[in-house]
């Protein structure tokens, strides 16, 4: 297991890709989500291009948000074009589910003035969050027959793993921690 950790250490020393920094960034924002207690869907991940401008779709209890993540570099800014992308992914949920979300449009990068009254008049909230590579991100989870499982970034089917704090379902940056509490790599069973 020593192995895995300097792999899993090694990876998130690692110098990402414009691709690979907007995974890191939504998989940032999802921790921030279930550490709260909310069920998170990597729309974004999971659908590439096609995720109709949803990054996450996050549940609680009767809330629920449709988050846009943008990590941009600092020197650029966001314009009302992608404030209206959020506006419209809403709309189309509202149409299909019958479901009020509330948008939510998470960056690292400035608004534009337009920008900034969009976000107001539309009622989504905004956040500056900075990238922070340092979050815990391997996955404890007890899948549906009981079975404890431990995912790492790098796992196939890490994305599709959620973490719901109520069931006893955690992040770590350590494996040890992992096999302490009775949990098993994916890839080891």
């Amino acid at each position: 297991m020593k192995s895995l950790q300097i792999k899993y250490n090694d990876f998130k020393k690692k110098n990402l890709s414009k691709p690979g920094i907007g995974e890191l960034y939504e998989r940032q924002i999802r921790y921030i989500y279930e550490k709260n207690g909310w069920l998170v869907k990597p729309y974004g991940i999971l659908k590439g291009r096609s995720d109709l401008g949803r990054d996450l779709l996050c549940y609680k209890k009767k809330q629920i948000h449709i988050v846009q993540a943008k990590c941009w570099s600092k020197k650029k800014t966001i314009f009302e074009k992608h404030i209206m992308q959020l506006a419209g992914t809403i709309l189309h949920y509202m149409n299909k589910y019958k479901k009020k979300p509330k948008g939510v449009f998470i960056t690292t990068a400035k608004l534009s003035p337009t920008a900034k009254d969009f976000v107001k008049s539309l009622n989504i909230k905004h956040s500056y969050i900075k990238l922070d590579k340092n979050f815990p991100m391997i996955k404890c989870n007890i899948n549906k027959r009981g079975k404890k499982l431990f995912f790492l970034p790098f796992d196939k089917f890490y994305d599709r793993v959620h973490i719901e704090k109520k069931k006893g379902e955690f992040y770590t940056d350590s494996i040890n921690e992992c096999i302490k509490k009775g949990f098993k790599h994916v890839g080891k069973n």
